[in-house]
């Protein structure tokens, strides 16, 4: 049966370890792994139970510590005194002089190691159980022997230990741990600053900002409905009337002849308008009342598309490589953070929250289907945005990953360095509401998987006196397109 143990965090108190215990007591004699061994029975005051303890902790010490990491948070366990289906026991002795027994052999200082006793109760019986744990390897731990001859074990024997055996390291296995050495020789140091985007400008979410937003919708949503009333008051006035039955055009007659042609072939189809004014007017407050409600659901990704997005650069102060940097930053206070929309995203307008739409402008309409109406029964193409994924596609590259919630986090992806080199990291929007201090002083930490310890510091984040108004925030994807292409 296979090893019924948690190995996703070390075990911590007395409790976790009578369940290793019990763990291995229904396993089965093939589940000694990297960081487990164990042992039926053991005479813990003889050179005998000291071979085997020590050279289990020495090859445990002397594992890489990025393949250690993968169980148990690195820890590994020697355990003495239950086995697969037996529980023989052992016969404890002081600590202390468990630990005066082995400092010969292990060296002071040495392996970094820690005994426990737990009392297990089986269907078998009780047993005392020795649980000797060592802690993870370090980048920077020096190679760990034999310090005294045991057992027929030279002084300077290397033992290292592999998937359920612990013995002598071989000539790769030296190499490797001479490299583990050698990785403590520099620590990771590294500098972030601003590069562009500063200083960032806040967006105006007052009261004031929403009804002038709100108004900026109510225009254009009700302009249908005065325009209907004004033909009505026109129809009215004999001399307006009289005036207007005498212009039509040559363009006016052509579209009544097209659109003739059009009826003629049962491509146009004429929509009556079956609402009062007043029922529209009902439509229009429930429109705008909506975009009272949800005006916030879409803060986030209009900034994406109209805030200035803010770059960070990372410096390698060192003269060595740096591999697999990774850079997590976090901005305090009222700041939510966003990824910029690409110019292909603005294309196809993906991944904008759409606000609600207005009402249909009121009054009779007359629909084309040959420009896709209602009901064409032409059916459509569906649109690819330039974002899907198509066979044949390169795969995305990485994305900054962002943790709103209240401050921001953002977690860089990892990037390599040159010695003395610079990178720009992906740009980032931020997104302050005013007012806003003048200044954000933000956090980061740099780590690398080939150096010791995490670089970090401060940076000061300048923000802008003059606000963004939140109707350009809130501009819809048709009005952001359009004043696009007028720009471009």
């Amino acid at each position: 049966m296979a090893l019924n143990f948690d190995i996703s965090s070390p075990p911590v108190r007395p409790a976790d370890f009578v369940g290793l215990a019990e763990a291995i007591f229904q396993a089965s004699a093939a589940d000694e792994s990297w960081w487990l061994e164990w042992k039926s029975t053991l005479d813990l005051t003889s050179k005998h139970g000291w071979h085997h303890i020590a050279r289990a902790i020495i090859g445990f010490a002397n594992r890489m510590p990025d393949q250690a990491e993968r169980f148990t948070g690195g820890h590994a366990y020697f355990v003495a005194g239950i086995c697969p289906g037996a529980a023989d026991g052992i016969k404890p002795v002081d600590v202390v002089d468990l630990d005066k027994g082995l400092t010969p052999y292990l060296g002071d200082p040495g392996p970094r190691w820690r005994p426990t006793y737990v009392t297990v109760t089986l269907p078998t019986g009780t047993a005392q159980v020795l649980i000797i744990d060592v802690e993870p390897p370090r980048w920077g731990d020096p190679i760990f022997c034999m310090r005294k001859e045991l057992g027929g074990v030279a002084e300077g024997t290397v033992f290292v230990r592999g998937n359920g055996a612990t013995r002598p390291a071989r000539a790769h296995e030296i190499d490797a741990l001479g490299e583990r050495l050698r990785r403590a020789a520099q620590q990771i140091e590294a500098d972030v600053v601003v590069r562009a985007g500063a200083p960032v400008r806040p967006v105006d979410t007052s009261e004031q900002a929403v009804r002038q937003w709100l108004q900026t919708k109510e225009r254009p949503a009700m302009e249908s409905l005065l325009t209907w009333e004004r033909s009505q008051q026109d129809k009215e006035n004999p001399v307006r009337r009289s005036y207007l039955s005498g212009t039509s055009t040559g363009a006016h007659a052509l579209s009544e002849v097209f659109g003739k042609g059009l009826v003629g072939q049962g491509l146009v189809r004429h929509i009556p308008e079956g609402r009062t004014p007043q029922k529209y007017r009902e439509q229009v407050d429930a429109y705008l009342q909506h975009l009272a409600d949800g005006w916030r659901q879409a803060l986030l990704p209009g900034a994406a598309a109209h805030v200035t997005p803010i770059e960070f650069e990372l410096h390698n102060l060192l003269t060595a490589n740096l591999a697999e940097v990774e850079v997590r930053l976090y901005v305090p206070g009222n700041v939510h953070a966003v990824r910029p929309r690409t110019r292909a995203s603005m294309a196809a307008n993906d991944s904008f929250v759409k606000l609600p739409r207005p009402p249909q402008p009121y009054g009779p309409r007359t629909v084309s289907l040959l420009d896709g109406g209602i009901d064409s029964g032409l059916g459509s193409l569906a649109r690819v945005s330039p974002s899907t994924t198509m066979p044949g596609n390169a795969p995305r590259p990485p994305r900054p990953h962002i943790d709103n919630g209240g401050s921001t986090t953002i977690t860089f992806p990892a990037v390599h360095l040159r010695p003395h080199h610079r990178v720009r990291l992906d740009p980032i929007v931020l997104v302050i509401e005013a007012p806003a201090p003048a200044v954000v002083t933000a956090q980061w930490w740099a780590t690398s998987t080939s150096m010791n310890g995490t670089a970090q510091g401060q940076l000061s984040i300048p923000i802008a006196d003059e606000p963004l108004p939140l109707a350009v925030v809130l501009t819809e994807p048709d009005a952001w397109r359009q004043r696009r292409d007028k720009t471009s």
